[in-house]
């Protein structure tokens, strides 16, 4: 597959989501790369799978002393928890 398709077929994917999905999707992406700034990995799958993980990782963002990683956080919290509603 040629790099124009590649980028097709990802543009294609990524219409298939609806707005509020691709702003949750970026904002975990926000997560993920403003905590490894910071020097901590943060699994994915874990933080959807186990709320002590999620917990652990959002309460370490919320008391850092980037601006940016404590309001992503805080909006990521508020996205699992709403996650975690329609689950039950």
């Amino acid at each position: 597959m040629t790099g124009a398709n590649m980028n097709t077929r990802a543009a294609n994917t990524w219409g298939e989501f609806s707005n509020h999905q691709r702003s949750d999707m970026l904002t975990e992406v926000d997560f993920k790369w403003l905590m490894a700034g910071i020097g901590f990995w943060v699994d994915p799958t874990q933080l959807h799978v186990d709320p002590d993980y999620a917990q652990a990782s959002l309460q370490n963002a919320l008391q850092s002393r980037c601006e940016p990683l404590r309001r992503c956080a805080a909006a990521l919290k508020t996205e699992l928890e709403q996650e975690s509603l329609h689950q039950r």
